[in-house]
């Protein structure tokens, strides 16, 4: 049975953004995306947050667009699962106020929330105590790559 993660932007830009720590990792993760073998829950958002990082490292328009396409895709094959902004708005409202979270980490915990599957991610802002623990009360957990691949 395959393993279910909810995934952020910080760990799939890895697959296409050369020379970042823990890049193997994020590759034999996107690898066990592409073969099923593990169910990646990510917010609706995650193509342009992952754009968006790329355009801060000054990916070209080409590129950007091409990984846009390809996260695109695999959205739709059903590789990656998207889960509306509309379905986590609310959960992503309260977690903002109670966490003090960024919108998108915010939509993003939502996702692991929603989907009951621990949360995948290299941002500091979640991966922070205070947020581990309000996850761990719920019987879930935030990795990181280096914790889930080693």
């Amino acid at each position: 049975m395959a393993k279910s993660l909810a995934i952020d932007s910080s760990v799939i830009v890895k697959w296409f953004k050369k020379g970042e720590p823990f890049e193997e990792e994020a590759l034999k993760l996107r690898q066990d995306v592409l073969l099923a073998k593990v169910n990646a829950f990510t917010s609706e958002l995650i193509g342009l947050e992952v754009c968006r990082a790329l355009v801060k490292v000054g990916y070209s328009s080409d590129k950007i667009k091409e990984v846009y396409a390809t996260l695109n895709e695999m959205d739709e094959l059903g590789f990656l699962r998207s889960v509306s902004t509309a379905v986590l708005k609310n959960k992503a409202l309260n977690l903002l106020v109670k966490l003090n979270l960024y919108v998108a980490d915010a939509l993003n915990l939502a996702v692991a929330i929603f989907n009951s599957s621990d949360l995948l991610t290299e941002d500091k802002h979640l991966l922070r105590s205070r947020v581990k623990e309000f996850m761990k009360k719920k019987g879930l957990n935030v990795v990181r790559l280096r914790e889930a691949y080693h």
